[in-house]
């Protein structure tokens, strides 16, 4: 690209995208409405999942008092006062059986219930962030890192599926279990329940301090990942290169610098991972002592029966599970806290260029552009200043000037790529921010310097943007671009899937390629930002030839440098310094002998020396000097 936006796109992805989530747009994950939105589309799901916890939990509670009295009527029976039969045991026996079966039906129902709507959430979300990122303009990706975003798209996601699935889960069946069990261990031994539990600030507070270490550590594990994701994404996708410079050493050193930081975030996040649990047993198990302690001592006194003290020991045990559990399941939750805002910071990122409240319908559009007075700054750093140009409906203009002068910002002005930070641009009279993006993209076929193609078929790639193309309008944009010359080279023709990014194409390939996606568009609008730069003289004659005919009664915006596709300009606009120094025809500029004549004859003796070269490489060499 011949400019990029660094200055004005930094700071929408700054503020985006600051890894410590500190900035005024990015409030905390409960706060985020469009998981509140999803929540409440699936709040039956969640009620009916957490009324079938609630009552498996009240069951789960049941056993204990069915083990009381059993044991009162056994230790009964021991000492002579009472008479237990085998039949009562066996109903005992009986009701605890029934009662697990129960509590473990409505368990599965409550976390598969649970756990789908999660899984729903995940597809929505995930569908919305594909959605923000395609609605995002280009300046966005200037900054953002595609191994931060990918990483966003999947194991934040996954983290979030995790906290409002199983984590909620956990979470409503460890609380539900802790209050019910503290409130049926009170009506059981008020003294005993405060005794048993006087280690619980201690537990809170050792909670919190792992949680804090948690959330931040699995911070900083996410951004590695995603540093991690961007090199190896970009060591496939520059494979080329790497081997050309024979680099793969230097390569995998990067590589295993990452790695090897990737390890070290993800062992000091398991440091407090593995001591979670670890802590929980040992206080958990300091309330147990507590109970066994002072509770026997009751039942020795007579305070209290055997029963009532095995009832309260396997409630507290319940418990104690419970309360070890929630140490993880939280800390789960803190993770899945640290990817909702992870994502929000993509979601709430404003697009610089979106479309207007309130649309004008647009047809095909006769085809006048004009530049009225268009300034253009990326950053602090002017562009382009003080554009007015007028490009009649059909004409075709050419825009020269040395690389930096904002050839390309121009070109992209047209489909709306970019805005200006000034000034209008029109179509057929109309500012085009009053048409829909996709009215107006409709409009214009572009074709820019560096052309991007899919891991489809040749045909699919010319397609894009035109499924419903018939052959006869394949036929011509093959032919037109030349690019029908090397079916025969290809294994499968124009159905060859041509790789990622078109790697089995050549340069000159990928241009005509996307030329002729832009004619089978059949826009009223053709911008070519350098796009026959790959290719071959003879073969730009031929498809400059064969455009002539296509380009009638288009307008045409081309960015060239070589003289053919200059001299068959209806006008040259000349831009220097991000303005225009002159305009007219071509031979008319060259009569001046300014700015573009110098252009112009510096690029036809550049071209001669090329010609010259290609000839000497094909020229036979004579007998008498081999």
């Amino acid at each position: 690209m011949e400019t990029r936006a660094d200055g004005a796109w930094r700071d929408v992805a700054t503020v985006a995208l600051t890894p410590d989530g500190s900035t005024a747009d990015i409030a905390g994950a409960a706060s985020d409405r469009r998981i509140w939105r999803y929540l409440i589309q699936y709040r039956w799901q969640y009620i009916s999942g957490f009324f079938a916890l609630v009552t498996a939990t009240v069951l789960a509670l049941i056993p204990p008092l069915v083990v009381k009295y059993a044991v009162d009527d056994i230790e009964q029976t021991v000492r002579g006062s009472g008479d237990v039969t085998r039949s009562t045991l066996l109903s005992y026996g009986a009701i605890i059986v029934a009662t697990a079966i129960v509590e473990s039906v409505l368990r599965y129902y409550s976390r598969r219930i649970v756990s789908g709507s999660a899984r729903h959430i995940e597809y929505h979300l995930r569908e919305d962030l594909a959605w923000h990122l395609l609605s995002l303009d280009q300046g966005f990706y200037v900054q953002a890192r595609t191994g931060d975003l990918m990483s966003r798209l999947t194991n934040d996601l996954q983290a979030v599926r995790d906290f409002i699935g199983p984590s909620v889960v956990d979470i409503s069946r460890s609380l539900v279990v802790l209050i019910a069990g503290f409130a049926f261990m009170l009506a059981i031994d008020v003294r005993l329940t405060l005794i048993s539990f006087a280690y619980l600030p201690v537990v809170i507070l050792s909670m919190a301090y792992f949680e804090t270490n948690i959330e931040k550590r699995f911070f900083e594990v996410q951004e590695q990942l995603a540093e991690l994701t961007e090199r190896s994404q970009e060591n496939v996708s520059g494979i080329r290169a790497i081997k050309a410079y024979a680099q793969e050493d230097a390569e995998i050193a990067t590589f295993a610098r990452e790695n090897a930081e990737m390890r070290r975030r993800a062992m000091r996040l398991g440091q407090y991972q593995a001591g979670l649990l670890p802590t929980m047993m040992a206080l958990t198990a300091g309330g147990t002592l507590l109970l066994l302690w002072f509770g026997g001592r009751d039942v020795v006194s007579g305070r209290i029966s055997i029963g009532d003290f095995v009832q309260l020991s396997l409630v507290m045990s319940i418990l104690a599970t419970q309360l070890m559990s929630v140490g993880w399941v939280v800390a789960s939750a803190q993770m899945g806290v640290v990817a909702i805002r992870r994502i929000n910071e993509v979601l709430r990122t404003p697009a610089a260029i979106a479309d207007p409240a309130h649309p004008e319908p647009l047809g095909r559009a006769d085809g006048r552009v004009e530049f009225r007075d268009v300034t253009v700054r990326f950053g602090e750093t002017p562009v382009l200043t003080g554009i007015n140009l007028a490009i009649e409906a059909g004409a075709t203009v050419a825009i020269v000037g040395a690389t930096g002068q904002g050839k390309t910002t121009l070109a992209n002005l047209v489909p709306r790529l970019v805005d200006p930070n000034e000034g209008a641009v029109l179509l057929d009279g109309r500012d085009i921010r009053s048409i829909s993006l996709a009215d107006l993209r409709r409009q214009v076929g572009f074709v820019p310097q560096e052309s991007f193609l899919f891991s489809e078929s040749l045909r699919e790639n010319i397609s894009y943007g035109r499924s419903d193309a018939d052959d006869d309008a394949y036929h011509h944009a093959l032919v037109t671009s030349q690019l029908s010359n090397d079916l025969e080279q290809l294994g499968d023709g124009i159905h060859t899937v041509i790789g990622e990014r078109g790697t089995t194409l050549s340069g000159g390939q990928k241009q005509r390629a996307a030329i002729a996606r832009a004619l089978l568009k059949d826009p009223p609008i053709l911008v070519l930002d350098d796009a026959l730069s790959h290719v071959d003289t003879h073969t730009e004659e031929e498809i400059l030839r064969r455009l002539r005919d296509f380009m009638e009664g288009r307008t045409t915006l081309v960015i060239a440098h070589r003289t053919s596709t200059l001299r068959s300009a209806d006008r040259i606009v000349v831009l220097e310094d991000g303005r225009i120094a002159e305009e007219g025809a071509h031979h008319e500029l060259l009569r001046r002998g300014g700015v573009y004549s110098r252009i112009y004859r510096e690029q036809l003796a550049l071209e001669q020396r090329q010609e010259d070269v290609e000839a000497d490489l094909v020229e036979p060499v004579p007998e008498g000097e081999r």
